[in-house]
């Protein structure tokens, strides 16, 4: 068994040094910062597809209701807030009738029906008070 005495390492060491691996650690914290910023938008992204996708299921709900209905006396207008997944409260508002017009909105003589209604329904955000999904539509009614 030979030893070497002068404290050299051989040509036959392998490894990595401490330089080599300090170096490869700097390299791989730059590419992590450099990806930081798709993983902040990534996530922006997901919180505000949330809210919509939570919106526009209380749309579809509403609208469901309002064609459930048969009379244009069951057609009534609401709002009321609902809370999303997140927390984000949003407020929900069903119109009945022409929206630039204050009043009834069904045909006061018998003879009128049947007769579609317009309804609309609106989704917004309380905190900002942004419209996050809406939709119109109109409803076949037979009878006041």
């Amino acid at each position: 068994m030979k030893h070497r005495g002068n404290g050299r390492a051989s040509a036959t060491d392998a490894g990595f040094g401490l330089i080599e691996i300090v170096v490869s650690m700097f390299l791989l914290a730059l590419l992590a910062v450099a990806f930081l910023p798709f993983l902040v938008q990534g996530i922006t992204k997901s919180s505000v597809n949330s809210t919509l996708a939570a919106a526009t299921q209380l749309v579809n709900r509403e609208m469901e209701g309002a064609r459930a209905q048969t009379t244009c006396s069951a057609l009534t207008a609401t709002t009321y807030s609902v809370p999303d997944a997140r927390g984000v409260t949003l407020q929900v508002r069903r119109t009945v009738g022409p929206i630039d017009t204050v009043g009834a909105s069904c045909p006061a003589s018998l003879t009128s029906y049947p007769v579609t209604v317009p309804v609309g329904v609106t989704v917004a955000r309380t905190d900002t008070g942004a419209v996050v999904s809406s939709a119109k539509t109109l409803i076949f009614v037979t009878a006041q």
